[in-house]
């Protein structure tokens, strides 16, 4: 070790040697003025202070501002399906990158089974409404019907009833008559047989004074004949006495004419009774046609519903929108609610910034944004609609989970919503552009904000919003009159 120092030491003392003596050089030649350095300081200085401009410019722009390229132009893109109906696609009315307005038919569905099921419904509900009729006509034939049936029933009872009290007159008298008969007749008999004793007396007391010579025989033969004339007339009163006893029948007759009278006054009281059930008839026959006009409706909402069917079969766009996707080819069969085409209405676009949450300080809705799409030289300007509530994690397929104690800090980033501000570029936007945001700090416009924020929600829910019959039929007609079918 001592021979290796031994053998380096002469170098070392060498080399200071050098060291010592290199710097001893004239002092003209250590005091020369160099321009060169002079100028080149300058120069740096210059630039310097040229540059510090921009930079301090540059450094203010994003201490003012917060920027992020992780923003895309989002839209709403819906999946038109065939609604409630399934079968095979025999027609395509509009393909990728196709404008169609609300209501125009992009695509159709085999409607022949469904045409069928109309048929079907319409021929039930035109046999529900020529039973409707039907019972519609009785019900009207009843209610004619029925008062008219009262209202004889009511004239036989009163006639019946008249009938009973001529029965029951009729039948006072006869007796009262026959009676009055039977009496006469007695006393006529007792006349007759009074005058008959007196005539047998006066025959017999004239006969013997007539065998005594006291009395002629012309007396005996009056005598005679007046006894004689009062049998006849006891014989023609007993006969009398006889046919009027025998008129009693007359108030049998009487009695049985009474009896039927008084059973056709009941009978016609039953009538009444018979006849004004039918106004319970008419009650039930109302309730049938009720019965009848339910089964009606029924059938009128079947046949809707069918009408309904083959109408999706004819799938429609939901809003005036552009076509970017397309599922399925002719002759596929496409079950109801499978997509078959993608589409947005281009009149809702706007950029969607997912901002690093240590960024968000300053960033208010309403605040001013610079958008550069990579697609356009010339930036676009926007404003800031809201600021989501919820960082995009929350919604991740598989969220975070730190409950095992390992973990990583991940700056978070939350969604912003930026309206772009039309220009005669507008139309050449699409959806999923990206870009890169500068929002403006600020304190914000929320006034501006909760107005754009309402005008896109108004814009969304216009042609989401169930449509009237009216308003149906007009869009039909204007989508038929603007779809052209594609090859």
């Amino acid at each position: 070790m001592s021979a290796i120092q031994s053998s380096q030491a002469p170098s070392s003392r060498d080399t200071h040697a050098e060291a010592t003596t290199a710097p001893a050089q004239p002092a003209g030649r250590r005091n020369r003025f160099r321009p060169g350095r002079l100028l080149a300081l300058a120069l740096g200085v210059g630039l310097v202070a040229v540059g510090l401009v921009p930079v301090m410019s540059w450094i203010e722009y994003r201490r003012d501002h917060s920027i992020t390229d992780d923003a895309f132009v989002e839209a709403h893109i819906v999946n038109v399906a065939p609604q409630l109906v399934s079968g095979r696609i025999i027609r395509f009315l509009a393909d990728e990158n196709d404008r169609v307005v609300q209501g125009q038919v992009v695509a159709e569905v085999d409607p022949m089974p469904y045409r069928d099921k109309v048929n079907i419904s319409r021929a039930q509900l035109e046999s529900a409404q020529a039973e409707l009729a039907r019972q519609r006509a009785d019900l009207e034939r009843v209610r004619k019907e029925v008062p008219i049936q009262i209202e004889i029933a009511r004239r036989t009872f009163a006639a019946a009833a008249a009938d009973r009290a001529r029965a029951e007159e009729s039948l006072k008298y006869t007796i009262d008559d026959v009676e009055k008969g039977i009496d006469e007749a007695r006393a006529g008999v007792k006349a007759a047989k009074a005058s008959l004793t007196l005539a047998e007396l006066e025959y017999t007391r004239f006969t013997n004074l007539e065998q005594t010579g006291a009395s002629t025989l012309q007396r005996k033969q009056q005598v005679t004949q007046s006894r004689d004339s009062a049998r006849a007339q006891l014989d023609v009163a007993e006969a009398k006495l006889a046919k009027a006893i025998a008129s009693r029948t007359q108030i049998d007759v009487a009695r049985r004419a009474l009896e039927a009278a008084q059973k056709s006054e009941q009978k016609a009281a039953k009538g009444i009774d018979l006849a004004e059930t039918g106004y319970d008839q008419i009650r039930e026959i109302e309730l049938l046609v009720k019965v009848k006009e339910r089964s009606v409706e029924q059938a009128r909402r079947a046949l809707e519903a069918a009408e309904n069917d083959l109408a999706y079969t004819q799938v429609r766009a939901p809003f005036p929108a552009i076509v970017v996707k397309r599922y399925r080819h002719l002759g596929d069969f496409i079950a109801a609610g499978s997509p078959l085409l993608s589409l947005y209405n281009p009149d809702l676009l706007y950029v969607e910034a997912n901002l690093e949450e240590d960024r968000l300080p300053g960033v208010e809705p309403g605040n001013p944004v610079r958008i550069d799409l990579y697609a356009f030289a010339e930036p676009f300007r926007g404003r800031v609609v809201w600021v989501n509530k919820s960082t995009g994690a929350q919604f991740a397929l598989m969220p975070r989970n730190v409950v095992s104690g390992e973990f990583t800090r991940v700056v978070q980033r939350v969604p912003v919503r930026i309206q772009i501000e039309r220009d005669d570029r507008w139309p050449r936007l699409r959806a999923g552009l990206m870009a890169r945001v500068a929002i403006a700090h600020g304190p914000g416009d929320p006034a501006w904000a909760a107005e754009a924020a309402q005008a896109m929600e108004e814009l969304e829910t216009r042609y989401n919003a169930p449509a009237t019959p009216e308003e149906r039929t007009r869009d039909s007609g204007a989508a038929e009159t603007a779809g052209t079918p594609t090859p």
